[in-house]
C-alpha cells in the first residue's frame, strides 16, 4: 500500500509539473513591437498600382506633388477637363487616394496647382528656345514661333482645358483668372522688352499684337485637338509671322519719325 501511495504521489506531481509547464509556456510574453512600427513603404508596396517614394520627407512630398500634377496634365491632354477626376489622376500617378487628398483636397485645388505648374513650364520652354538666338531683331521675331512650339505641348494644352473648364465651374472660375493673368502679364512684358531693344516705342501696339498672337495660337492649338492637321496650323502661323514682320517695320519707321 505504501508503494502504491508513493507511486500515486509521483504521478500526481508529474501531472502538476506538466500542467505548470503548459501554463508557463502560454505565459511567454508576446512581441512588444508596436503595429505602427511596420515600415510604411512596405505597406504601400503591398497595395496594387501604388509606387512608394523613398528619401527625406520634404523630397518625398515634393516628388509626390510633382507626380500627381504631371499625371493630371496627362489626363487633361488625353481626356479633357470633364473626364479628369481625382481617381483617374491617382491611377495614372500610381498613388493612393489618401496621397492625392493630402496634397489636393479637391479637383479645383489640383487644377490651380496644375495651371501654375504648366504656366511655369511654358515660360521655361520659350526661354530655352530663345536662348540661342541673338538679342535684338532675331529674338524679337523669334518669340512668336517659340511660343507656338510651347503652345503645342501638354502643359499648354492642359492650361487650355482648365481655361475652358473654368467657364462651367464657379469655384475654378473664381480662382483661375489670377493664374492666367500672371502668365499673360509676363508674356506682354517679355515682348515689350524685346520690342524696345529693336527701337519700337509704341507700347499699346505691341500689347495689342501680343494679345492677338496669344488668342490666335490658342485657337490654332484647340483646332489641332480636333482636326490634327499640323501643316495647316503651321501655314496659318507663317501668316502671323509675316504680319508681325510687317508691323515691326511700321513701328520702327514710326519711332524713327
Amino acid at each position: 500500500m505504501r508503494k502504491l501511495a508513493d507511486a500515486a504521489e509521483v504521478t500526481g506531481n508529474t501531472r502538476m509539473t506538466r500542467r505548470r509547464g503548459v501554463r508557463t509556456k502560454s505565459a511567454t510574453p508576446k512581441s512588444t513591437t508596436p503595429k505602427s512600427a511596420t515600415p510604411k513603404v512596405a505597406v504601400e508596396k503591398s497595395r496594387p498600382n501604388v509606387v512608394a517614394i523613398r528619401g527625406p520627407h520634404a523630397e518625398r512630398t515634393a516628388a509626390m506633388r510633382k507626380r500627381l500634377i504631371e499625371a493630371a496634365i496627362a489626363c487633361l491632354t488625353d481626356l479633357g477637363y470633364g473626364a479628369t477626376t481625382l481617381q483617374e489622376v491617382t491611377g495614372r500617378a500610381g498613388a493612393s487616394r489618401g496621397a492625392i487628398l493630402h496634397h489636393f483636397p479637391s479637383k479645383v485645388d489640383l487644377m490651380i496647382a496644375v495651371a501654375e505648374y504648366a504656366a511655369g513650364k511654358q515660360d521655361r520652354q520659350v526661354a530655352r528656345l530663345l536662348a540661342d538666338t541673338e538679342p535684338g531683331m532675331d529674338r524679337f521675331l523669334g518669340i512668336t514661333m517659340a511660343t507656338w512650339d510651347a503652345m503645342q505641348r501638354p502643359p499648354a494644352i492642359a492650361l487650355l482645358e482648365i481655361m475652358m473648364g473654368s467657364r462651367s465651374d464657379p469655384e475654378l472660375g473664381a480662382r483661375f483668372p489670377p493664374v492666367i493673368e500672371a502668365l499673360e502679364k509676363r508674356q506682354r512684358e517679355g515682348v515689350w522688352e524685346q520690342a524696345q531693344s529693336v527701337g519700337i516705342t509704341d507700347k499699346a501696339q505691341i500689347e495689342a499684337m501680343t494679345w492677338l498672337h496669344t488668342a490666335a495660337m490658342r485657337g490654332l492649338a484647340m483646332e489641332l485637338m480636333f482636326a490634327r492637321d499640323l501643316p495647316k496650323a503651321n501655314a496659318a502661323m507663317k501668316l502671323l509671322k509675316h504680319y508681325k514682320l510687317w508691323l515691326t517695320g511700321q513701328l520702327i519707321a514710326k519711332a524713327s519719325g
